[in-house]
């Protein structure tokens, strides 16, 4: 049976840390540089194991700077202020050999309910499946793709609290 654990950043020990930026980098769509810092500062880390305790799946809530969403919007071409959305979404990563479980709808909606009265943004490439259910997570479309720096396009992706408060 897989097990998931939601911690603060400074709840976890050192080598929890580690193996969440090591499965992180293996996904491959965030730069590695200062990644260690910015897990330290998101606010819900969650870990997903299996039975041997190996850790198979990621996922974190974050309180980016206002200069990095102010960009993200901007470069969206989002049709809604971006401080209107201070909770992201990201680092939702399965390992390999994982996949095709529907493992990151279970991260994600493990993590919503730790976020289920704020707006939250998201971001994805526009050929990952990895937020291929986030409409069946409350995500809709904002804006229109674009350049990610690496190669790919990104799309937003945002979730309003007032459409699931009940």
């Amino acid at each position: 049976m897989l097990t998931s654990s939601i911690f603060l950043p400074s709840d976890c020990t050192v080598q929890a840390l580690a193996d969440f930026e090591k499965l992180v980098v293996e996904g491959g769509a965030v730069s590695p540089e200062g990644l260690a810092q910015r897990i330290r500062n998101a606010s819900r880390l969650l870990f997903l194991r299996a039975p041997d305790d190996q850790l198979i799946g990621v996922g974190a809530l974050k309180h980016p700077r206002p200069e990095y969403r102010n960009k993200v919007f901007a470069d969206a071409r989002a049709t809604v202020p971006a401080g209107e959305y201070p909770v992201e979404l990201g680092w939702v990563v399965v390992a390999k050999s994982y996949q095709g479980r529907r493992l990151s709808t279970r991260i994600v909606g493990e993590l919503l309910a730790f976020a289920k009265n704020e707006n939250i943004f998201a971001t994805t490439r526009t050929d990952e499946r990895v937020l291929s259910f986030a409409f069946d997570c409350g995500f809709k479309i904002n804006g229109k793709p674009f350049p990610s720096g690496n190669g790919y396009d990104l799309v937003l992706y945002l979730r309003n609290a007032h459409d699931y408060l009940r």
